[in-house]
C-alpha cells in the first residue's frame, strides 16, 4: 500500500525494531474493530479512504456487535425481572455487555447504550459505590468511564469512593500474603486513567509503584493468582477474565497514566513483549504453554497500542483520552442530552427505534 506522509516514523518503527512488521497482519485480520483501527490510527488514512469507509462499515455490520445490542435491548425491557437476590449478576451482565460494545466503537450517544449507562448509575449508593463486591465494582465503573463519562458527579463519586480503599501499601484489595492484590489494583490504576487529573495523582501513582514493586509475584489468594498471570495476556469481558491481562495490562495502565520508558522495570517488560511476537507476526494470548500458543489479533492490537504509546509517541497516553462534562440535571456541554441518568422518565421521541450506529 501507499504509505502516508503522516505514518511514516509509525511504520518505520515497526519495520526496523521488530522481526516482522504486524500492521500489515492485522490490517488484513478476522475482526473489523481490529483492520478499522490499524487504518485509521496506524496508516492514518484520510477520513474519505474507501478503505477506511469500507472497514468502518464491517465495523458496524458485524454480526456480533448486532448480536450484542439485540441482547443488550432485551435485558434493558426485562431488567425489573431479575429477581432482587440476583442483583450483582444483573448488573455485571449488564457493565460485560457494555464494555464488549466499546470494542465495536459503540458510543454513549447509542439509545440502548445510553439506557445501559443510565441503568447502571441508577445503582449506585451515596457513597459513590455499587451494591456489588469490590471486584464487581471496579468493572462496572470501568465500563461507564470507558464511554468518555468522566468528569460529571457519579464517576467522580465512584473515583473518590476507590480512593477511600486504599491499603498502606499503595495497592488495593487483599491477599493471603498480608499485601494488596496486583490484579485488582492494576484494573482500579486503570480505570483512574480515564481522568486525566488524576495522572499526577500522589496516591495514583504511588499505587503504580506498588505495581512496579512487585512485579512477576504470584499474587496468592487475589482475584487472579499464580505467577503465570504474568504471563496471559488475553482478557474479556467478563468479571474474573477482566482483571487478567498479565505484563501487557500493566503495560496498557502505566502508558495511560503517562510513565516513561526510561523507567529499567517498565523497558524490561517492553523487552519481554518483543521478544513474544510469533512468527505470524502477532503475539499469543499467553506465553507460558508453549505447545498450546495461538496468535490473538486482540492481544495483537493491545501490544501495537503500547508500542506506540511508550516508543513511538511518548507521553500522549491519558492526554489523548477526550473527556467532557456532565451537568447534575444529565447534561453534558453539548447542545443535546448525551446521558441522561433516568430515561424512563426523560423519554426521547428515538427510543422506540432501533439505533445500531
Amino acid at each position: 500500500m501507499i504509505m502516508q506522509k503522516g505514518n511514516k516514523k509509525i511504520q518505520d518503527w515497526f519495520e526496523k525494531e521488530l522481526r516482522i512488521n504486524p500492521l500489515p497482519v492485522l490490517e488484513h485480520g478476522y475482526h473489523p474493530p481490529v483492520r478499522y483501527e490499524i487504518l485509521k490510527s496506524f496508516y492514518q488514512l484520510e477520513h474519505d479512504d474507501p478503505r477506511l469507509l469500507q472497514a468502518e462499515q464491517d465495523v458496524r455490520q458485524a454480526t456480533r456487535r448486532v448480536t450484542l445490542l439485540l441482547t443488550l435491548e432485551r435485558i434493558i425491557f426485562h431488567i425489573d425481572k431479575f429477581e432482587e437476590e440476583r442483583e450483582e449478576e444483573k448488573l455485571v451482565k449488564l457493565a460485560s455487555i457494555v464494555r464488549e460494545l466499546r470494542f465495536y466503537h459503540c458510543s454513549r450517544n447509542m439509545t440502548a447504550i445510553r439506557k445501559a449507562l443510565a441503568l447502571l448509575v441508577r445503582y449506585q449508593r451515596e457513597d459513590g459505590s455499587f451494591p456489588v463486591s469490590l471486584a464487581a465494582n471496579v468493572f462496572i465503573i470501568e465500563a461507564i468511564l470507558s464511554y468518555g463519562i468522566v468528569n460529571n458527579p457519579y464517576m467522580e463519586k465512584a473515583l473518590r469512593w476507590l480512593l477511600t480503599l486504599q491499603n498502606s501499601d499503595k495497592g488495593w484489595g487483599n491477599t493471603e500474603e498480608g499485601q494488596s492484590d496486583i490484579w485488582l489494583t492494576c484494573s482500579i490504576l486503570h480505570a483512574f486513567s480515564y481522568n486525566v487529573k488524576y495522572t499526577r495523582n500522589t496516591k495514583i501513582r504511588k499505587g503504580a509503584d506498588f505495581i512496579l514493586s512487585h512485579l512477576y509475584e504470584s499474587n496468592k489468594g487475589g482475584v487472579i493468582e499464580s505467577k503465570e498471570a504474568w504471563e496471559v495476556l488475553a482478557d474479556s469481558y467478563f468479571l474474573k477474565e477482566s482483571f487478567t491481562g498479565g505484563i501487557l495490562a500493566v503495560l496498557e495502565m502505566l502508558a495511560r497514566l503517562n510513565f516513561n520508558s526510561a523507567d529499567p522495570r517498565i523497558r524490561e517488560m517492553l523487552n519481554w513483549l518483543k521478544d513474544r511476537q510469533l512468527r505470524s507476526g502477532l503475539w499469543p494470548s499467553q506465553t507460558y504453554d508453549l505447545m498450546n500458543r495461538k496468535a490473538d489479533e486482540r492481544v495483537s492490537l493491545r501490544v501495537v497500542r503500547v508500542f506506540k504509546l511508550f516508543l513511538i509517541m511518548p507521553k500522549q497516553g491519558s492526554a489523548t483520552i477526550k473527556t467532557f462534562r456532565i451537568r447534575q440535571e444529565g447534561r453534558t456541554s453539548a447542545k443535546k442530552p448525551a446521558f441522561i441518568t433516568d430515561p424512563l422518565n426523560h423519554p426521547k421521541p428515538e427510543e422506540t427505534e432501533r439505533n445500531y450506529e
